[in-house]
């Protein structure tokens, strides 16, 4: 029977972590974790692409547009939500 071997170099870290734990274990969790990870940098990408489509989100075109249009939401949330507060 033929048996094919892999040489792995881990750091010690690493090698000592897998020494107490089940090896096919861990590795499925990495590869797991790795396609999840791929898989939220899809989304946000289908997010902001979503966004663009649809116009962007209007701030403005120089910044300061953008600091102003800032402002003025800022300024309409306080408004409606805190300003009862400190009257």
């Amino acid at each position: 029977m033929d048996t094919e071997h892999v040489t792995l170099e881990l750091p010690a870290n690493l090698h000592e972590q897998l020494q107490e734990t089940d090896v096919v274990s861990y590795l499925e969790q990495l590869v797991t974790d790795a396609y999840e990870g791929e898989r939220w940098l899809k989304n946000l990408n289908d997010l902001r692409q979503s966004i663009k489509d649809g116009g962007g989100f209007q701030l403005g075109d120089t910044q300061e547009e953008i600091n102003e249009r800032l402002r003025q939401i800022r300024q309409e949330i306080f408004e409606e939500d805190y300003a009862h507060l400190y009257r």
